[in-house]
Protein backbone atom coordinates (compact mmCIF):
# COMPACT_ATOMS: atom_id res chain seq x y z
CA UNK A 1 0.00 0.00 0.00
CA UNK A 2 1.40 3.34 -1.08
CA UNK A 3 2.26 5.93 1.85
CA UNK A 4 1.10 9.65 2.29
CA UNK A 5 1.95 11.96 -1.16
CA UNK A 6 4.48 14.13 -0.70
CA UNK A 7 3.70 17.84 -1.24
CA UNK A 8 5.26 18.16 -4.82
CA UNK A 9 3.45 14.84 -5.53
CA UNK A 10 0.37 16.71 -4.32
CA UNK A 11 0.52 19.53 -6.58
CA UNK A 12 1.44 17.65 -9.55
CA UNK A 13 -1.74 15.21 -9.14
CA UNK A 14 -4.10 19.30 -8.37
CA UNK A 15 -1.85 20.57 -11.24
CA UNK A 16 -3.29 17.47 -13.71
CA UNK A 17 -6.72 17.62 -12.49
CA UNK A 18 -6.78 21.57 -13.30
CA UNK A 19 -4.87 21.16 -16.68
CA UNK A 20 -7.89 18.11 -17.33
CA UNK A 21 -10.39 20.39 -16.50
CA UNK A 22 -9.08 23.25 -18.76
CA UNK A 23 -8.93 20.44 -21.57
CA UNK A 24 -12.66 19.66 -20.98
CA UNK A 25 -13.20 23.06 -20.75
CA UNK A 26 -12.04 24.09 -23.78
CA UNK A 27 -13.98 21.10 -25.63
CA UNK A 28 -17.19 22.22 -24.35
CA UNK A 29 -16.38 25.66 -25.56
CA UNK A 30 -15.27 23.82 -29.04
CA UNK A 31 -18.45 21.65 -29.11
CA UNK A 32 -21.01 24.71 -28.15
CA UNK A 33 -19.67 26.93 -30.84
CA UNK A 34 -19.77 24.46 -33.35
CA UNK A 35 -23.58 24.11 -31.89
CA UNK A 36 -24.44 27.71 -32.73
CA UNK A 37 -22.63 27.50 -35.97
CA UNK A 38 -24.76 24.94 -37.36
CA UNK A 39 -28.12 26.75 -35.78
CA UNK A 40 -27.04 29.89 -37.34
CA UNK A 41 -26.59 27.93 -40.99
CA UNK A 42 -29.89 25.94 -39.93
CA UNK A 43 -32.02 29.32 -39.04
CA UNK A 44 -30.61 31.14 -42.33
CA UNK A 45 -31.71 28.08 -44.91
CA UNK A 46 -34.82 27.83 -43.13
CA UNK A 47 -35.55 31.48 -44.18
CA UNK A 48 -35.04 29.57 -47.78
CA UNK A 49 -38.29 27.15 -47.35
CA UNK A 50 -37.81 23.96 -45.17
CA UNK A 51 -38.35 22.07 -48.58
CA UNK A 52 -35.17 23.84 -50.06
CA UNK A 53 -32.93 23.60 -46.47
CA UNK A 54 -34.01 19.93 -46.69
CA UNK A 55 -32.75 19.01 -50.35
CA UNK A 56 -29.83 20.96 -49.68
CA UNK A 57 -28.82 18.90 -46.38
CA UNK A 58 -29.50 15.52 -48.45
CA UNK A 59 -27.13 16.78 -51.25
CA UNK A 60 -24.45 17.66 -48.39
CA UNK A 61 -24.56 14.11 -47.19
CA UNK A 62 -25.64 11.73 -50.40
CA UNK A 63 -23.39 14.15 -53.09
CA UNK A 64 -20.19 15.16 -50.59
CA UNK A 65 -20.62 12.95 -47.25
CA UNK A 66 -20.91 16.20 -45.37
CA UNK A 67 -23.68 15.48 -42.44
CA UNK A 68 -25.09 18.54 -40.81
CA UNK A 69 -23.24 18.14 -37.55
CA UNK A 70 -20.05 18.20 -39.44
CA UNK A 71 -20.36 21.50 -40.86
CA UNK A 72 -18.21 23.17 -38.26
CA UNK A 73 -15.29 20.64 -38.67
CA UNK A 74 -15.74 21.14 -43.25
CA UNK A 75 -16.63 24.85 -42.92
CA UNK A 76 -14.32 25.25 -46.43
CA UNK A 77 -15.68 22.53 -48.07
CA UNK A 78 -19.27 23.94 -47.07
CA UNK A 79 -18.81 27.24 -48.39
CA UNK A 80 -17.31 25.62 -51.74
CA UNK A 81 -20.49 23.62 -51.94
CA UNK A 82 -22.56 26.63 -51.32
CA UNK A 83 -21.23 28.61 -53.92
CA UNK A 84 -21.54 25.83 -56.28
CA UNK A 85 -25.10 25.18 -55.74
CA UNK A 86 -26.10 29.12 -55.15
CA UNK A 87 -23.69 30.58 -57.45
CA UNK A 88 -24.14 34.55 -56.89
CA UNK A 89 -26.31 33.70 -54.35
CA UNK A 90 -24.17 32.33 -51.84
CA UNK A 91 -22.66 35.52 -51.15
CA UNK A 92 -25.81 36.19 -49.45
CA UNK A 93 -26.60 33.35 -48.04
CA UNK A 94 -22.95 32.98 -46.50
CA UNK A 95 -23.79 36.71 -45.07
CA UNK A 96 -26.71 35.61 -43.42
CA UNK A 97 -24.93 32.48 -41.80
CA UNK A 98 -22.67 35.49 -40.22
CA UNK A 99 -25.18 37.54 -39.06
CA UNK A 100 -27.17 34.47 -37.52
CA UNK A 101 -23.59 33.51 -36.09
CA UNK A 102 -22.59 36.82 -34.66
CA UNK A 103 -26.04 37.20 -32.62
CA UNK A 104 -25.68 34.00 -31.05
CA UNK A 105 -21.85 34.03 -30.10
CA UNK A 106 -21.59 37.74 -29.71
CA UNK A 107 -18.38 37.29 -30.66
CA UNK A 108 -17.66 40.98 -32.00
CA UNK A 109 -16.85 40.15 -34.95
CA UNK A 110 -16.57 43.13 -36.88
CA UNK A 111 -19.72 43.14 -40.25
CA UNK A 112 -19.13 45.33 -43.04
CA UNK A 113 -22.68 46.68 -43.87
CA UNK A 114 -23.32 46.44 -47.62
CA UNK A 115 -26.45 48.87 -48.66
CA UNK A 116 -25.28 48.64 -52.13
CA UNK A 117 -25.16 46.75 -55.58
CA UNK A 118 -24.84 43.16 -55.59
CA UNK A 119 -21.20 43.46 -56.34
CA UNK A 120 -20.21 45.44 -53.61
CA UNK A 121 -22.01 42.32 -50.92
CA UNK A 122 -19.44 39.97 -52.95
CA UNK A 123 -16.64 41.89 -52.74
CA UNK A 124 -16.04 41.77 -48.82
CA UNK A 125 -13.20 42.21 -46.43
CA UNK A 126 -13.96 38.56 -45.11
CA UNK A 127 -14.17 35.08 -46.20
CA UNK A 128 -17.34 33.30 -44.80
CA UNK A 129 -14.78 30.73 -43.34
CA UNK A 130 -12.58 33.69 -42.38
CA UNK A 131 -15.36 35.03 -40.42
CA UNK A 132 -15.78 31.22 -39.16
CA UNK A 133 -12.45 31.04 -37.67
CA UNK A 134 -12.35 35.09 -36.00
CA UNK A 135 -15.85 34.19 -34.56
CA UNK A 136 -14.61 30.83 -32.96
CA UNK A 137 -11.19 32.82 -31.50
CA UNK A 138 -13.51 35.43 -30.24
CA UNK A 139 -15.84 33.38 -28.81
CA UNK A 140 -13.07 31.06 -27.07
CA UNK A 141 -11.57 34.31 -25.48
CA UNK A 142 -14.67 35.42 -23.98
CA UNK A 143 -15.06 32.17 -22.42
CA UNK A 144 -11.82 31.84 -20.85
Amino acid sequence: MAGPLTETQGLEVVYSSLENLSMDSESSRQEQFDVFLVEAIDEALTSLGEPVKNALYQRLEVDFNIHKNDIPKKIGEFSDIIHKIFGLGACRLERKFMKNLNSKVQASVSLAECEGSLSEWIIMDTSFDEYVAKARKNYEALCH
